[in-house]
């Protein structure tokens, strides 16, 4: 797993090709460094397909000690060292007779592979996607990637009851996000965390194979050679997470778990020229959008505050009106008010209609996470309720009731309902209160005033520490627009 300490702006630089020269071995004392180089090396597998060694991320000087596909344009990376920290350029990998050791720029250990009882006699990266180091005195494996894997598995490799998966945090960021696969007490369970600890959420999809039986429990995940996929149960029989995988001797597969908590199979033409990309041929959930619902803790698939819709094996998250993304490079990583959402910002000294326009979406509902429920009511009367409550962001209506929600939004997704969003007028948020010749408010000089006060102060919270939030303001607004106006004579 690559380090937290990565940002989730830094993005995956599209290397040259490697040189694909190839060795059964890797002999002891090899090394590969981290170099900024157009020609970097890496030890390749004999068919040329995979390769182990540094993948820079975003032409900076951080890396990833990592295995990727060698011969496709974008090299998808399918294993990276769980360091825990980033590896720099200067950073060395060297085959000892202990294992792999990874050092940084100053000989500092970061990372090992190794094994306590056996002596290294070689190293090798396979051409199934797996590097192994091999003892002196066993042909068995005393160290393989596929033994610990990050978001991905490939044709061959086997999970056995314990081991997991878990997804990236973005596309481009690898530190550990927000999903994880459990293949644990016969069962295969799909489960959020509490990002960024491990603390699990209810799961959000159960394979439903565990038994107290062991001969009908499951005992393997199990991806083959023919690439499909399936639950290996005690007694020999499987179970397939999808439809059979006719195999296609000329694809690539994989099978990772996505960063937006989906678990994909996917194929690629190995004679690609250049404009194939990943195609997906089996996945679960079947709607992550509607499978993944925290009610009580949690965001849901999306960030806090955004909405997922569905099609098909893909997914997106979207901001409602008058919200952005919190960061423009991670769809799944929430969305903020584009402008302060609490009661301290207007503090009862405009009329809500003067400030709020109400944006009516169709078929969007965030299910969880009201703090009212009126109703009958119209759409008029429950525009109305949010409009005059300001802790209300927005309004959920079915014709009959409505629901009023405060921040943070979860589990947004769609579903047949009208939402009904309170954001700042356009004039509003684009005026600058005591530089412009407009009021957008009114033209009285003490609400021109509290609305700037708000501004400046309402987001923080310290609008509230002033002796105008809980009491008629006329006689401390007056004595403090004074002292504002002295200070600006």
């Amino acid at each position: 797993m690559a380090s937290s300490a990565i940002s989730p702006l830094l993005l995956l630089s599209l290397l040259p090709f490697l040189p694909l020269y190839a060795a059964s071995n890797v002999t002891l004392g090899s090394s590969l460094s981290a170099t900024i180089d157009n020609n970097p090396s890496a030890w390749i597998s004999p068919s040329g397909d995979f390769a182990f060694g540094f993948r820079q991320l975003n032409n900076t000087d951080i890396f990833l000690l990592a295995i990727w596909y060698a011969q496709l344009p974008d090299q998808t990376i399918v294993w990276h060292a769980n360091t825990t920290s980033p590896v720099q350029t200067g950073s060395n990998i060297e085959l000892t007779t202990n294992g792999l050791k990874l050092t940084d720029p100053n000989g500092l250990t970061i990372w090992t592979a190794q094994s306590a009882n056996s002596t290294i006699s070689y190293g090798a990266m396979l051409d199934t996607g797996d590097f192994i180091l091999s003892g002196t005195n066993t042909a068995v494996y005393v160290w393989q990637s596929f033994n610990y894997p990050t978001d991905t598995i490939l044709p061959t490799q086997i999970l056995p009851l314990g081991d997991m998966l878990y997804s990236k945090l973005s596309e481009t960021n690898y530190a550990k996000g927000r999903f994880e696969l459990h293949f644990m007490n016969g069962t295969l369970q799909l489960n959020p965390v509490a990002w960024p600890t491990e603390t699990q959420y209810n799961y959000y999809y159960s394979s439903g194979t565990a038994n107290l039986n062991s001969s009908l429990s499951g005992f393997q995940l199990v991806f083959s050679q023919s690439a499909d996929i399936y639950i290996l149960l005690g007694n020999g029989t499987t179970f397939p997470l999808w439809p059979y995988i006719f195999p296609n001797s000329s694809n690539y597969y994989r099978a990772t778990l996505d960063c937006d908590g989906v678990f994909r199979e996917y194929a690629y033409p190995k004679s690609s020229v250049g404009n194939e990309s990943w195609s997906v041929v089996g996945y679960i959930p079947e709607n992550i959008c509607a499978d993944l619902t925290t009610n009580d803790l949690g965001s849901g698939a999306c960030g806090y505050n955004s909405y997922c819709m569905a099609n098909g094996s893909t997914s997106s998250c979207h901001c409602p009106p008058g919200f952005s993304f919190i960061d423009p490079n991670n769809d799944y990583g929430g969305c903020a008010p584009d402008f302060p959402q609490d009661c301290g910002v207007d503090n009862g000294a405009s009329n809500p209609e003067d400030l709020y326009d109400m944006i009516e979406v169709q078929n969007i509902n965030f299910p969880f996470g009201d703090y009212d429920s009126l109703g009958p009511y119209n759409l008029t009367q429950c525009e109305q309720a949010c409009l005059q409550d300001c802790n209300c962001v927005v309004a959920i209506f079915n014709g009959i009731l409505c629901w009023k929600k405060r921040l943070p939004m979860s589990n947004g997704r769609l579903e047949t309902a009208l939402a009904i969003f309170k954001v700042r007028k356009q004039s509003v948020a684009n005026t600058t209160p005591l530089g412009g010749s407009s009021d957008p408010i009114s033209n009285s000089k003490k609400d021109k005033l509290v609305f700037w006060l708000s501004l400046l102060f309402g987001s923080s919270g310290l609008f509230n520490i002033l002796p105008i939030a809980r009491r008629d303001f006329s006689n401390d607004f007056q004595k403090l627009s004074e002292k504002i106006k002295r200070g600006h004579s």
